[in-house]
């Protein structure tokens, strides 16, 4: 009997939901396999853990349908935008995070990434200057002394066969955000890194497992399944290393050298503090709380942090599998720097071809391949506009060769010099539009020195036919990443 309750219940929703939006803008094709009342929720349930591979194939049946189709999450309507442009438009036509982001909210509290809009766009204002390219330039020595410290923990590797760079890669990639952006000595507990990067792909796979079985939802059932108790211990190490990064900052703040201390950007003469100096500075000022030092402090952490060196692995990875990219890379190294020079500001600009590689690799296997947004009121597309009430799942980089150039299905970084690529073309590896990260200077600059001294040192081996990914909101690989070095001479 309870069981035909919930069933006419379910079908009066779906009615209703059908009922009020049946007079409004025509919706896209349809993505194929839905079923009658549950849309693709069952469909997207069962591939969990092929989700990604599910994605890719909805991005190519989108882009034969001209960029946008439509799917339902039981009574909940989806738009799926492959297209570029569109994926653009809609990302600034909805800044409201996806509801999944509210799932979070225990750990990032109203950090950038999860805030509602209107503390989001008062936080961004306040915190962009500690990421403006001046200060990021002002990190290149640590940038670059970090990436020496990353090849002398990797060089035993060297010439002894497939190794997972991944871990040297997440040590590096926190102690090199604490020493630059937090302005604090480095963690150099490596135990105390992995335990938290480990803290980060579970709490970030139970927010998926909430969304997409949203049976776990309810607070009863999660309890009952025993996952409260294992997202509590989570949340604990993840809280311990903000605490142990605040502690650090303001042990160091009370020495009154370090409180008043702005270092010079000798280069251009201008001054900067780092990211923690300007939200304690903030504090006091009473332009943000406590609380919300912690929320940004946290979303800094992870995201300065995981993501950076989640995708210098796929980097690594890609260039082990096509060394004649790699070498071309070298060169380029080589007759910029030299055989050991550190990377300065001036080279930047210099290096065209690592720049290439990198957003080749960004749109390749990028960390965030996809965006999830609420429509809040009728956004236009170009050849479609979204509902208000819906939500839009951004998915633009397909391999369509009229967005990206010919063999788009193929790892080219060439296709970013030679003119391949639609002039100002959009993918969502950093976001999209208005409410895109605020660390994109930050993460391509530091990636280009690491890439810069790892490639200059050794060359790399890969097999791409055994990578094996997972998707829960970030990309990531969980099989046949290994790579092997050999020192060249």
């Amino acid at each position: 009997m309870l069981g035909l309750i919930l069933i006419i219940c379910v079908l009066c929703l779906v009615f209703l939901n059908y009922k009020k939006n049946r007079n409004k803008h025509e919706l896209p094709p349809a993505l194929a396999e839905s079923v009658p009342i549950i849309g693709h929720m069952l469909l997207i349930v069962r591939n969990c853990t092929t989700l990604f591979t599910m994605i890719t194939s909805w991005g190519k049946q989108a882009d034969a349908k001209g960029g946008v189709a439509h799917f339902y999450f039981g009574k909940e309507l989806y738009y799926f935008i492959s297209d570029p442009q569109d994926a653009l438009t809609a990302a600034n036509g909805c800044p409201k995070k996806h509801y999944s982001f509210d799932l979070i909210k225990t750990w990032l509290g109203d950090g950038l990434v999860t805030a509602p809009v209107d503390i989001w766009k008062r936080h961004r204002k306040l915190l962009s200057p500690a990421f403006s390219l001046p200060v990021i330039h002002g990190f290149l020595g640590i940038f670059n002394s970090q990436s020496r410290k990353l090849l002398e923990a990797i060089e035993p590797q060297a010439g002894k066969g497939l190794f997972d760079q991944r871990r040297y890669f997440n040590n590096n990639a926190l102690e090199t955000l604490c020493l630059g952006v937090f302005g604090i000595n480095a963690i150099n507990d490596p135990n105390v890194i992995q335990k938290y990067m480990e803290a980060v792909v579970e709490m970030i796979r139970l927010c998926f497992a909430k969304t997409i079985k949203v049976w776990l939802q309810v607070e009863i059932i999660y309890k009952l399944v025993g996952l409260r108790k294992k997202e509590d211990e989570y949340l604990d190490t993840l809280h311990s290393m903000t605490n142990k990064v605040l502690q650090e900052k303001r042990a160091a703040k009370k020495d009154v050298a370090n409180n008043n201390a702005i270092t010079e950007i000798t280069t251009t003469g201008l001054k900067y503090k780092p990211f923690l100096d300007l939200i304690m500075d903030l504090s006091q000022n009473g332009e943000l709380t406590d609380k919300e030092i912690r929320e940004e402090t946290d979303t800094i952490v992870v995201t300065g942090s995981e993501t950076t060196s989640n995708q210098l692995t796929f980097t690594m990875l890609l260039l082990g599998a096509h060394p004649e990219v790699q070498e071309k890379l070298y060169q380029e190294i080589i007759d910029v720097l030299g055989k050991d020079r550190d990377v300065e500001k001036e080279d930047l600009n210099k290096l065209v071809y690592a720049n290439a590689v990198l957003t080749e690799c960004l749109r390749y296997l990028p960390t965030v391949p996809c965006l999830f947004r609420t429509v809040e009121k009728d956004v236009k597309l170009k050849n479609y506009t979204m509902r208000a009430g819906s939500y839009c799942h951004t998915f633009p980089l397909t391999y369509d060769d009229s967005n990206w150039g010919p063999e788009s299905d193929k790892f080219k970084p060439e296709r970013w010099l030679n003119g391949d690529v639609k002039p100002n073309q959009e993918f969502a590896a950093f976001g999209l539009g208005r409410r895109s990260c605020i660390g994109k200077g930050y993460a391509m600059t530091v990636m280009k020195v690491v890439l810069v001294h790892f490639v200059r040192r050794y060359r790399i081996q890969a097999d791409m036919s055994k990578l094996k990914v997972q998707y829960d909101f970030v990309l990531k690989p969980i099989s046949g990443h290994e790579i092997s070095i050999e020192r060249r001479t």
